[in-house]
């Protein structure tokens, strides 16, 4: 399709400029969900970069694929966290063991025409020690039964899948579902201040049959699925992060030019923010690499994390304070950057929990 990953990469910014841009305050404020622009986006690859070519992408990797949704966060927030759940689920049937599932549904994952969810956030958070787990699984016959309710499963409709995990008596068992599954039902949020387009739901389990066939991961291979998956998982958020930041920094740009030089006496301008931006971008690219390698070092995963929220929060905030009255008004982009940059210090893994996993690791490396 692309005769270099830059070919691909220009094709996506350039299709983020012209279609995406001019959603974003619909999608930001109007609850929008853009779906024909998801589905374009994969027609012209935009979520094929983790995929090999025997699966049915381009096999340009990880890090690839943070530079995608980079670009789309730099237009819109909200979509480059959709995009993060399509890429998300992507990342894990491009991991799993089992074969028959990953031919189903991988290679419509990464052309788009299959759209996909992850309901993976009450999972790392139990994981964390955080918060009990939400769904409940008892073996029966070649498959399980599951029961429980899942908030903020993001990405979502009837004709979407979605990966989810659910406690067993002898561990835990990830799963890929169709949303229109007998006994599952999807209810709505309560409303979001922001990225309402981004069809967040919950989705209510009641006695639905898992069957071995949608099963990513058995209990007995669940920590390997999950040491594997983990780093994926967060730096594909840096990702997001940094889009919004880049476009926090054209803000800054702007108003700059227009405030007659007073922006000056502000911390956090746009020189700052992009050397901070770029020393943390270098890291997540290669710690992508290190991923795609099945290299595990998830401590400097959480950092870089971390210091996408703190960076993203810097920004938006410096970004509202340089446009002055102006940004302060609703219309304003900066106070779009603003609920996208808190969404990306709050969503799963959330800052707080970020530092919760980061002490704790520090400490058992004292320890020993």
């Amino acid at each position: 399709m692309y005769a270099t990953q830059d070919q691909w990469l220009d094709a996506v910014r350039q299709q983020a400029a012209a279609e995406l841009r001019p959603l974003a305050d619909a999608i930001d404020r109007e609850k929008l969900y853009p779906e024909s622009y998801l589905r374009h986006l994969g027609d012209i690859g935009g979520f094929a970069a983790l995929g090999t070519a025997a699966e049915g992408g381009l096999g340009y990797g990880l890090a690839a694929q943070l530079q995608m949704l980079r670009a789309l966060g730099r237009e819109c927030g909200a979509t480059a966290f959709t995009a993060w759940c399509q890429s998300a689920c992507a990342w894990y049937l491009h991991q799993t063991r089992n074969q028959a599932l990953k031919e189903r549904y991988l290679k419509a994952v990464l052309d788009g025409s299959q759209l996909a969810g992850t309901g993976m956030s009450n999972t790392v958070k139990h994981l964390a020690g955080i918060e009990k787990h939400n769904l409940r699984a008892v073996r029966e016959g070649d498959g399980y039964v599951v029961s429980g309710a899942l908030p903020w499963v993001s990405n979502l409709g009837e004709t979407h899948i979605f990966a989810a995990t659910a406690q067993t008596d002898d561990g835990y068992v990830m799963f890929v579902l169709p949303a229109n599954r007998e006994g599952v039902t999807l209810k709505n949020c309560p409303e979001f201040c922001a990225l309402e387009g981004t069809r967040t739901l919950t989705v209510v389990f009641r006695n639905v049959r898992v069957d071995d066939a949608d099963v990513l991961a058995q209990p007995a291979e669940f920590a390997d699925f999950i040491r594997r998956i983990k780093a994926g998982f967060i730096l594909l958020q840096v990702g997001m992060g940094a889009g919004i930041v880049d476009g926090c920094i054209d803000i800054i740009a702007d108003t700059e030019r227009a405030q007659n030089g007073v922006n000056r006496w502000l911390d956090d301008g746009a020189d700052s923010l992009k050397t901070r931006l770029d020393a943390a971008w270098k890291q997540a690219l290669a710690l992508a690499q290190a991923a795609d390698r099945e290299q595990h070092d998830i401590l400097p995963v959480l950092k870089v994390r971390a210091a996408a929220s703190e960076l993203a929060l810097d920004a938006a905030q410096s970004a509202a304070l340089h446009a002055g009255a102006k940004g302060y008004l609703m219309h304003h982009p900066a106070q779009r950057r603003n609920r996208e940059a808190l969404f990306v210090a709050i969503v799963t893994p959330a800052l707080k929990h970020l530092r919760h996993e980061i002490a704790a690791l520090e400490e058992a490396a004292k320890a020993a």
